[in-house]
């Protein structure tokens, strides 16, 4: 069999999840497990967005751990003088710590917003136990039964929707993709917050 390779990249995975998003929203009237990736597939869209808009030029700093961020500045400084040195792993932040870093002003990696992502408390408080209650229980599956309410789910989509709508506003984030894959993503987010989920 031959092989088969795909490209992508950070900005271009928050396009595909945000694609994918809308895909399961179409299924999850007959098939409740779609609200599985529906709810995976926001939390890697936002996610990444918050990724792509904190991270800086010295790459992943921005957008790691504190002490990730120490033992990647320490690498750049020895890999001036010694040719063997060796990249640190990338821990990034997770999701709860990411959103606290873009309310912050400035947090672009180019520092270009004076204002930071509009996220209130009680916003950052919600992505949180969404990101702690629905996604981790969906990642890390344990062997039993559990109901979950999904009826917070289109509100949440609305959300990540409007806050990666003001990331690729800001323009730091995307800066590398074309045009055309710009008004492509804000036509998705638009379609993400106008989907008409069932009763």
């Amino acid at each position: 069999m031959a092989e088969h390779w795909i490209h992508t990249d950070e900005a271009e995975d928050v396009a595909g999840s945000l694609r994918h998003a809308m895909r399961a929203a179409q299924f999850v009237g007959e098939d409740a497990q779609a609200w599985k990736w529906v709810a995976m597939a926001l939390h890697s869209a936002l996610q990444g967005a918050c990724v792509c808009h904190l991270t800086t030029t010295a790459i992943p700093l921005g957008a790691v751990t504190e002490r990730n961020a120490c033992e990647w500045l320490a690498y750049f400084e020895d890999s001036r003088t010694n040719p063997n040195a060796k990249p640190p792993k990338t821990h990034l932040m997770g999701l709860p710590d990411l959103l606290k870093a873009v309310r912050k002003p400035y947090s672009a990696g180019n520092r270009s917003n004076a204002a930071g992502i509009a996220i209130s408390d009680s916003e950052l408080g919600w992505l949180r136990r969404f990101h702690e209650d629905i996604r981790n229980q969906f990642v890390h599956f344990e062997p039993m039964g559990w109901s979950i309410e999904v009826s917070g789910i289109p509100e949440i989509a609305t959300l990540v929707a409007r806050i990666i709508g003001e990331v690729l506003q800001i323009g730091y984030a995307f800066r590398h993709q074309e045009r055309a894959r710009r008004e492509e993503m804000q036509q998705s987010l638009q379609s993400l917050a106008l989907i008409k989920w069932p009763a």
